[in-house]
């Protein structure tokens, strides 16, 4: 029997099966229904049919709970490039009721081990490149009992997935663990750029099928293929890749994101739809004219804080650009819908039933086109807090709300705008000034490839702004006085920077967010 239901921001989604609340029910019922359909499509790394995901992530669910002994509700680290197995592992802890951890795999070892000892992984699933490392944190974390890896040349101290799975009995769908229902789906840590530490949000196991509605929002279906340049352990990889499979589509992915075989990748594999950041699309953008430009085939590009340059990829590339605002505490926020009109720079407008508020200081909400701080209703997104961390759960949920930290406000027409971190914001002499704005300005200079905006303590005005600069290729980047003559005609006189540092590149995320904090370090 059909029934309907609501996630916690009102998007309704249908489902013909009330047991379907994993990712491993959503392969099951397509490997029953489409056996031969194309699942996932990797770059590198081969195809997957549905009746193969099924199949494989049975029998190492099975295997991690069997042979390896892993416990229900008991938590599994991917750490990988994007990959098939990445996919399989996700499906098989699915299947057995193991919460995963996905994790990035340029972390160095100390950023693994504290999300590791944190999570209390009781195994990790690693590429061989990573397998030696991940062999010497087990040594020195109690709990982390196992190593799982994938590709050639397994250590000996490892386990191979390749053998977990052969090793499983054909009926291992049959011989799966009951899973309760309060077993959670995944944790997935913060990205860190305001404090340098992840934070672990909990994912409850039907939230990471029903956060988004591709089907209803965007006409998404079954004949769709995908393309996913973004990495999977961050949450617009993984929840657009469930949301894919969840309705019987096909996904597409590079190990890692090379512009410089990006488009003959499309050429190949012919996706529809196209699932990136900014940072991609700045980087698309900044690639020659290219036949491919208007050859692609794409009816859909959705582009996660693509803002302004949601326009300027519409008309390079022919095709209608979405914009988003989310967060891994809240889900999505606004979107910008496909029948209505486009405001420049603005990311759409809430989700049906949104909880979004925006809040003064004093917890009052703001007026029309005042800027305050983004805040969700926390008992109406279901967030209760980071995982064992008492003090940033305190500093996040105040009367009730959860307090993004972004600062944002809404038009008249409820169409909502990003301004900046509150963090990001440099308070010079009584002025609030976004760094956002004076990047996005300067980052035009010739001699700028790429900038940062930080705010350096000042006893007078309470702070300075400071230019980190990675120069273009052949010259020695801008003084502070050529950013000044160049920024005179487009900013007002106080938000020009005082100081300039060159660098050979910013900080940055795999997603492509700048690490600010490290440049604040350095001041």
């Amino acid at each position: 029997m059909e029934r309907a239901r609501r996630n916690p921001l009102g998007v309704q989604i249908q489902s013909t099966d009330p047991h379907m609340t994993s990712l491993y029910d959503v392969i099951r019922s397509h490997a029953d229904s489409v056996p031969d359909k194309l699942a996932i499509i990797s770059e590198l790394d081969g195809e997957r049919s549905y009746s193969q995901l099924a199949e494989r992530g049975a029998q190492l669910g099975h295997a991690l709970a069997g042979e390896l002994g892993l416990g229900v509700g008991e938590r599994v680290c991917v750490w990988m490039v994007n990959r098939p197995e990445w996919v399989d592992a996700s499906v098989a802890c699915a299947a057995a009721g193991l919460p995963t951890v996905p994790t990035n795999p340029e972390w160095t070892d100390g950023e693994l081990e504290f999300v590791l000892r944190h999570s209390r992984s009781r195994a990790v699933v690693c590429d061989t490149s990573l397998a030696e490392r991940a062999l010497q944190l087990r040594g020195r974390i109690e709990g982390l009992d196992h190593v799982i890896v994938v590709g050639e040349d397994v250590p000996k101290e490892a386990r191979s997935i390749e053998a977990l799975i052969e090793q499983a009995p054909a009926d291992a769908g049959g011989r799966l663990p009951e899973i309760p229902d309060f077993v959670p789906g995944q944790l997935m840590y913060t990205s860190g750029t305001t404090t340098g530490r992840p934070k672990a949000v909990q994912m409850a196991r039907e939230m990471l099928l029903t956060s988004v509605d591709y089907e209803e929002m965007f006409g998404c279906g079954a004949s769709d293929r995908s393309l996913f340049v973004t990495p999977l352990f961050h949450g617009n990889g993984s929840g657009g890749l469930t949301c894919t499979l969840r309705y019987g589509g096909s996904a597409v992915f590079q190990r890692r994101f090379s512009a410089s075989s990006f488009w003959n990748l499309v050429d190949r594999t012919r996706p529809s739809l196209l699932f990136t950041l900014a940072p991609i699309v700045n980087i698309l953008l900044g690639l020659p004219p290219s036949p491919f430009d208007r050859q692609h085939g794409m009816r859909l590009f959705v582009a996660l804080g693509s803002g302004p340059n949601a326009e300027v990829m519409e008309e390079r590339y022919g095709v209608p650009v979405i914009d988003w605002y989310g967060m891994s505490e809240a889900g999505s926020g606004t979107y910008t819908r496909l029948d209505e009109e486009r405001r420049p720079g603005s990311a759409g407008r809430p989700f049906e039933g949104s909880a979004m508020a925006i809040l003064r200081e004093d917890g009052s909400r703001c007026e029309t086109g005042e800027t305050g701080e983004v805040c969700f209703h926390a008992e109406s997104i279901g967030f209760d807090g980071y995982v064992e961390d008492r003090e940033a759960t305190d500093l996040a949920l105040t009367d009730g709300y959860f307090h993004t930290g972004d600062l944002g406000y809404f038009d008249r027409d409820g169409y909502f705008f990003f301004v900046d971190r509150i963090k990001d914001i440099v308070r010079r002499g009584g002025e609030n000034i976004s760094s956002l704005e004076v990047e996005s300005y300067l980052r035009s200079h010739p001699k700028v490839a790429d900038i940062a905006i930080v705010g350096k303590p000042d006893p007078v005005l309470g702070e300075r702004l400071v230019a980190f600069v990675a120069p273009t290729q052949g010259t020695q980047g801008p003084s502070a006085a050529d950013l000044a003559e160049f920024a005179a005609g487009g900013l007002a006189q106080f938000k020009i920077p005082e100081e300039v540092h060159a660098v050979d590149e910013l900080p940055r995320t795999p997603t492509g967010k700048i690490q600010k904090f490290k440049l604040r370090e350095l001041l």
